[in-house]
């Protein structure tokens, strides 16, 4: 898997080199340790092939486990995989590359929704296993498995923050997407009532102003008859990137409709906010789209009154939205 992500992750999670460094000193592992380690490693005759096939015995005999092995190739590939990994945790070499491994490792668990409890008891498993293997091989017996436990207790570790990590960012990702138009990529009706009923209430609270924009495209239905849907989905995306960049941040952009947009916009008064709306009317008129060349927009703004309902708020600027259609269009009533 490409490294880039376990990166990311690590840059995420302020794992450094020197940080990484930390966490080996705080589990305890020391020179003498990797020596031992090392030495286990040496005695042992090869990669033992019984430790994995008891592993994967073990792994499919539950059927929550077994599922993820669909057919004899899938095992046999996995088995290949653990044999390498056997190396790599016996080798000794606890660098950056290594933890970016383990990294790797919860990131896959969560793309193939793993659970911690089969993680963890696949390596208390594969631990019993490893301590046969110490107690035939080892001369230290005792003091080489607590130095193997050091080093595994460090991959967990990591292995479960990249996991948490993951999973987090997957669920940030799904709310996101839940409240995101797929096509313009500003927010969707969903987040529209936890945006007005925050905005209000800090209204309510402070008496700061709030002021709303509705946005409609003038003669959408004739964009999308004469030059296609593409043309007007185009037409949707490039009035937003205006639409963003004529606006401030604090600003929130909803995607209403079908070509309607509702602009909130906090801590802005009536007056202002008609005078940023004309400057937006103004940027659309004067900009040249592909394939379809200049169309215009007209705008309904309304100021929100203390302790009106957030219907009753948003109907007043979609009733001024209708008297700029019926004034002529390319224009803002207020």
């Amino acid at each position: 898997m490409d490294r880039k992500i376990a990166k990311r992750i690590a840059r995420h999670l302020n794992i450094t080199a020197e940080n990484f460094e930390r966490r080996k000193a705080f589990l305890g592992i020391e020179a003498e340790d990797i020596r031992r380690i090392k030495a286990f490693r040496a005695l042992l005759p090869g990669t033992p092939p019984e430790l994995f096939d008891s592993f994967y015995d073990h792994l499919m005999a539950f059927h929550e486990t077994r599922s993820y092995f669909k057919g004899d190739e899938v095992l046999v590939r996995l088995k290949k995989k653990q044999m390498a990994y056997f190396d790599q945790l016996f080798s000794g070499n606890y660098d950056m590359d290594y933890m970016l491994s383990r990294l790797q490792v919860g990131y896959v668990h969560v793309q193939l929704n793993i659970v911690p409890l089969w993680y963890i008891g696949a390596y208390n498993k594969y631990m019993q296993g490893i301590k046969l293997l110490v107690d035939e091989h080892a001369e230290e017996k005792e003091l080489t498995y607590k130095s193997i436990v050091k080093v595994i207790m460090m991959e967990i570790v990591l292995t479960l923050e990249s996991f948490h990590y993951t999973k987090y960012r997957l669920q940030e990702e799904l709310k996101r997407m839940a409240i995101t138009d797929d096509l313009t990529g500003v927010f969707n009706r969903r987040k529209l009532e936890e945006v007005m009923n925050l905005e209000m209430d800090r209204a309510n609270r402070t008496g700061q102003d709030l002021s709303v924009l509705m946005v409609d495209i003038d003669h959408f239905k004739a964009v999308n008859d004469t030059h296609g849907h593409q043309a007007g989905d185009d037409v949707l995306i490039e009035i937003t990137k205006l639409s963003k960049n004529s606006l401030r941040e604090s600003d929130y952009v909803i995607r209403y409709g079908g070509e309607e947009f509702l602009v909130c916009m906090p801590e802005t008064s009536l007056e202002e906010a008609a005078q940023i709306a004309e400057r937006l009317r103004r940027v659309v008129a004067e900009h040249t789209f592909d394939t379809v060349g200049h169309i215009t927009i007209s705008i309904g703004v309304s100021g929100y009154d203390k302790g009106e309902s957030q219907e009753t708020f948003i109907k007043r600027a979609d009733q001024k939205l209708y008297d700029a259609k019926q004034s002529g269009r390319n224009r803002v009533c207020f």
